[in-house]
């Protein structure tokens, strides 16, 4: 009998850490979530580009997004604007000793800056512990001290992620 007490009571403590687990947190829980998805509207037109696995395929994506995401904005709404915040290792990508290899990317970066279709912004601080200077990049990157911070600030000026 008293075996069977300790299963239940096992059982239970199971179930109960499984139901913890999985409760949905409050809304004051700190762990990082996922930006919610946007629809593409009229309502929004000014979006940040989330970069997080920091590959070259991913950026050029990101570029080729824009790209596409500028073609559904009208020409006369002047809330729009896309952002790129480089600071992680994709920086290196914008290096000038690396633009042989991504030259393709680079190239397209530029053009859709001179069009006015994206903001290209790189961390000085991510900068800094890579040996980059500010010369070491094209001249259309606009260098922010801290990317995590302009970021921030983005979002709070209306910026959604994408």
């Amino acid at each position: 009998m008293r075996r069977k007490h300790i299963v239940i009571l096992v059982l239970i403590a199971a179930i109960a850490a499984i139901v913890y687990l999985l409760w949905p947190r409050a809304s004051s829980d700190t762990t990082p979530q996922e930006p919610p998805a946007t629809s593409l509207t009229e309502q929004h037109g000014r979006y940040l580009f989330n970069v997080t696995l920091h590959t070259p395929e991913e950026i050029a994506g990101l570029l080729t997004r824009a790209e596409q995401l500028a073609k559904t904005i009208p020409a006369d709404n002047s809330r729009t604007g896309i952002a790129l915040v480089l600071h992680g290792p994709e920086i290196e990508m914008f290096a000038k000793k690396n633009y042989p290899r991504f030259r393709e990317m680079v190239d397209q970066a530029a053009r859709l800056d001179a069009a006015h279709v994206i903001e290209v912004k790189m961390c000085r601080t991510e900068m800094r512990s890579r040996g980059i200077k500010e010369e070491d990049v094209p001249a259309f990157i606009e260098f922010v001290p801290y990317g995590p911070d302009e970021e921030e600030r983005l979002r709070r000026n209306g910026y959604v992620y994408l």
